[in-house]
């Protein structure tokens, strides 16, 4: 068996607890929009209900204010569905310089650069700073020609430029609340100059489920988490035009960073059961999926992937994604990925199934990672991964599709025509040995080892492929023709690497006697239990793939 990679033991227990989406960005849903608009304009006919009645935009504010700071201009109204208070702006003003100065130094990027004229109030901004509109999204100057239609629940929303290369400002909603969907909706008014404007109120609260508190009474979390969130979505925009172009990485940078600036507030952990359930789905399904609706848990919840290259591999890995991006715009995040790995003399392959291992010990299973092993230091409270559950003795065959992992317990995997990195897992009562295996032999050596020794309670096989179009290395100079397992007792008797230049394999007794003569292709065969026992009793047999050639030996006993 190779070499653990570590052993370790801690001490901590940790309660994972579930989740429900609550809540979207409303760049994200912007950014769904532009790509079904990219692949059927005739949406740009269709109508989509908003929430106001018969009055025009500018009916339901009166005066509009600004607050200046260092980088930005807030645009923000006291009275009318979009109403704010003065306390609120000032803290968005605080964490908006927060964000800047973290996403521009921390992380290295380009400063967000912003529009001349915003979208809502139509007010002209101060040369040289990013503008930030404070309203009810919901009620958002044309959302249908913006997003679609209503959001009902964002968070906030960051509007490229249509002219302006790179240019773009942030909507932040007023209140964290929104209007319903159902059919019975509350409504009021506003009377500005005489006129009396009806409104859908925004009664429903936005909530943090990770710790069941409404961000309507605790919208200082909410600004802090939404500001970095957008404000990243602004410098994102300097790199790639998300009018023309989409990646399921604008939204899972995004979500990740959330966690880095503003650990505390444990938004991302709403995507996680989602995201979890859906073991073996790529995580940038929803780049081609007919409907990312079903993905969104996934998207959103791909941010751990940055959190882990943050800690572990380079605080500015993002800021080469994104140079990437802007040189070659059409490429996807896994090219990039790859570049950049590259770049640094890594295997991205290799780091993608670093990154799943990590993941496979998530809630209480953390308690065999070391904590400074542990992605982020809330991992402990992530749901707990669901393995494929496998009887010691049964065989199967990983199914892992590109950008993806899956996690299986116990048996034996058949990886002669698997592509990706393959690394395990052996429980010992309170302690875990970490094993990469590097080719069908390792995997053979450490099925055997493990079915063998009585102080291993279970096995788990961690699968990833990343990029790599290379099949796993099945056959190396070291790797002899064998048998396994070995002794064989039970389940499967397989043989294995088998030559493409043979396409039968013949059983024989010590004493010489064919058995049998099994037909094969590939470089792999096995024979079921029933078979075995039918054909040898206990002893010692010898193999050979054809009728001429070196023989090898093996045992059955049961």
């Amino acid at each position: 068996m190779n070499r653990p990679v570590f052993v370790i033991l801690v001490l901590l227990y940790c309660t994972a607890s579930s989740f429900a989406f609550n809540g979207r960005c409303g760049t994200e849903m912007m950014m769904q929009y532009h790509r079904e608009l990219r692949a059927n304009p005739a949406l740009t006919s269709r109508t989509v209900a908003t929430e106001l009645d018969s009055c025009d935009p500018e009916d339901y504010y009166d005066s509009v204010y600004s607050k200046t700071t260092s980088h930005f201009q807030i645009f923000y109204t006291l009275a009318g569905p979009h109403k704010t208070t003065k306390a609120f702006i000032d803290s968005l003003a605080v964490y908006s310089e927060f964000a800047y100065n973290f996403h521009t130094k921390d992380f290295g990027m380009q400063p967000p650069l912003g529009q001349s004229k915003t979208v809502h109030f139509l007010q002209d901004v101060q040369e040289g700073l990013y503008p930030i509109e404070v309203i009810d999204i919901d009620n958002l100057r044309n959302t249908r020609f913006w997003l679609g239609g209503v959001c009902h629940g964002c968070f906030g929303v960051t509007i490229p430029h249509k002219t302006e290369t790179g240019a773009s400002e942030l909507l932040i909603d007023n209140d964290f609340r929104y209007t319903p969907t159902a059919a019975m909706k509350s409504k009021d008014s506003v009377n500005f100059d005489g006129k009396v404007c009806k409104y859908t109120i925004a009664s429903e609260e936005l909530r943090n489920t990770r710790y069941n508190y409404s961000y309507a009474d605790q919208w200082d979390k909410a600004l802090r988490v939404t500001t970095v969130h957008e404000l990243y979505h602004a410098v994102q925009i300097r790199y790639l035009d998300l009018n023309k172009y989409y990646s399921f990485w604008f939204e899972a940078s995004a979500s990740g960073v959330e966690e880095i600036v503003a650990p505390d507030i444990d938004d991302y952990h709403s995507y996680l059961p989602g995201m979890f359930q859906m073991m073996g789905i790529p995580l940038n399904i929803s780049e081609t999926a007919a409907s990312p609706t079903p993905y969104a848990n996934t998207m959103y919840g791909s941010g751990i992937f940055l959190m882990y290259l943050y800690k572990f591999v380079d605080k500015k890995t993002d800021r080469f994604i994104w140079e990437s991006f802007s040189k070659k715009p059409n490429y996807n995040f896994k090219q990039h990925f790859n570049s950049f790995a590259e770049n640094k003399n890594f295997s991205a392959d290799s780091l993608f199934n670093d990154f799943a291992t990590r993941l496979a010990l998530s809630g209480k299973r953390t308690a065999y990672l070391d904590y400074a092993q542990w992605i982020t230091d809330d991992q402990c409270f992530w749901p707990n991964f669901n393995y494929f559950e496998n009887k010691s003795s049964d065989f199967f065959s990983p199914q892992t599709k590109k950008f993806a992992y899956e996690y299986y317990a116990n048996g034996k995997p058949k990886v002669n025509d698997y592509k990706g990195k393959v690394s395990a897992i052996l429980f010992k009562d309170k302690s875990a040995e970490f094993s990469n295996l590097v080719s069908i032999f390792s995997v053979d050596s450490l099925y055997i080892n493990a079915t063998e020794d009585p102080t291993v309670d279970s096995l788990v096989w961690i699968f990833s492929w990343f990029d790599s179009d290379s099949f796993y290395p099945a056959n190396t100079k070291k790797e002899p023709l064998h048998a396994y397992p070995m002794p064989w007792r039970s389940g499967s008797l397989c043989f294995t690497p088998l030559p493409e230049n043979k396409n039968f394999i013949e059983i024989r007794n010590r004493r010489g006697d064919l058995i049998t003569r099994i037909n094969y292709s590939g470089s792999i065969h096995c024979m079921d239990e029933e078979k075995v026992k039918e054909l040898m009793v206990p002893g010692v047999y010898r193999f050979r793939a054809g009728s001429s050639g070196k023989t090898q030996d093996f045992i059955v006993i049961y």
